[in-house]
């Protein structure tokens, strides 16, 4: 691929002079909660414009499979023949899903796409190399696909609608993608080659150019940089840790969100808690193999969870204009937004306590 690497100009003007748009997506909200019935927990995952939530339930500790709820509250489940885990990642405008399984034949995930109509494909990493698999994370309009392949050094792919793979090739062994958007752009981020989980975003479009995202000061002051989704307009939001690595001169450490207009210019902001950051393989791992933890709708709407300093997961949604409103389902101790449409409908989920326990599914409606 050809790089363009650029850093992003921060808007420093207020947030008033970055936007266009301004929604009601802080106001009063109505809370759908629901489980998939006889479920040990229901995860949902993504959730599209007609209001379909796709996401895994578990019907026993170490089982888990699939479902769609329509938006009549009907509940489908289903999972790849033979497998031990389903997993959906994302769904569609068409009500396609995407996702990855693994069964007991296999020691690595593969993928699969779920058609409307409850046809299941599935696909394979090469699998020349030992434990190589294959990890979906986002699906457009299009059928196009972006996920990771599961090797010693993630590498980020794309498969076409046809099943044609390419790789999105990025400096230091590989990127790791987080969203594709209706136009093929995939975002991501990748090492910088400092070691110490140090990273930066980029964004790759369908036209073989790609673009690194990075802020004033990064890699220097070695931050982490998630670009976690993208709109159809190209505006990418994520979060970030300021100073992971502490160094002479970088000021403290510190989290926060980011959201970038398709001209470059970059707005941080602060939810009320912590954002995550990547202290050790094991989050990593995990956030690679399900990256939803900051959404964006069409009208710039972003939505995620942020920890509070006790500890417990709560969700937010900020409006294009910089309003920033914390939410929980009325039931809920810890909190986990995983999706947006673009209606600004919200899903995720909610356990009853901070300890966990069986999740449940929720949907919040502006």
């Amino acid at each position: 691929m050809i790089s363009r690497s650029i850093v992003a100009a921060l808007c420093v003007l207020g947030p008033l002079t970055c936007v266009a748009y301004g929604g009601n997506i802080n106001g009063e909200a109505t809370y759908i909660s629901f489980s998939v019935p006889g479920a040990l927990g229901t995860y949902p995952m993504g959730i599209n414009a007609s209001m379909e939530v796709t996401g895994s339930y578990n019907t026993a500790p170490l089982v888990q499979r699939g479902f769609l709820r329509e938006a009549d509250g009907t509940i489908t489940t289903f999972d790849v023949a033979g497998a031990t885990v389903t997993q959906p990642e994302s769904i569609n405008a068409a009500g396609d899903i995407t996702g990855y399984y693994l069964d007991d034949g296999v020691y690595a995930a593969q993928g699969f796409l779920r058609y409307a109509d409850g046809r299941i494909i599935t696909f394979a990493a090469n699998q020349t190399a030992p434990f190589t698999g294959l990890t979906p994370v986002a699906i457009n309009d299009f059928d196009e696909i972006a996920g990771n392949y599961a090797n010693h050094s993630a590498t980020a792919f794309t498969r076409s609608r046809a099943g044609v793979f390419t790789t999105i090739a990025v400096p230091n062994g590989g990127g790791i993608a987080t969203a594709i958007n209706a136009s093929g752009s995939v975002v991501g981020f990748y090492s910088t080659g400092g070691g110490n989980y140090v990273f930066t975003g980029f964004v790759a479009h369908p036209d073989g150019y790609w673009e690194q995202i990075g802020f004033p000061g990064s890699p220097a002051c070695s931050n982490q940089i998630i670009p976690d989704a993208i709109n159809a307009a190209g505006t990418i939001a994520g979060f970030y840790t300021m100073s992971y690595y502490p160094q002479p001169g970088c000021s403290p450490e510190s989290t926060g969100a980011f959201v970038m207009s398709p001209g470059g210019e970059v707005t941080l902001f602060q939810p009320p808690g912590q954002l995550p950051e990547f202290h050790n393989l094991a989050v990593l791992t995990s956030f690679i193999s399900g990256p939803h933890w900051i959404s964006i709708d069409q009208a710039g709407d972003i939505t995620g969870s942020y920890f509070d300093a006790a500890g417990y997961l709560h969700g937010f949604v900020r409006n294009p204009y910089g309003t920033i409103t914390s939410f929980d389902p009325p039931e809920s101790k810890f909190t986990n937004v995983n999706s947006i449409n673009d209606g600004g409908a919200i899903a995720g989920y909610y356990f009853y306590s901070r300890g966990g326990g069986p999740g449940v599914g929720f949907i919040r409606v502006p």
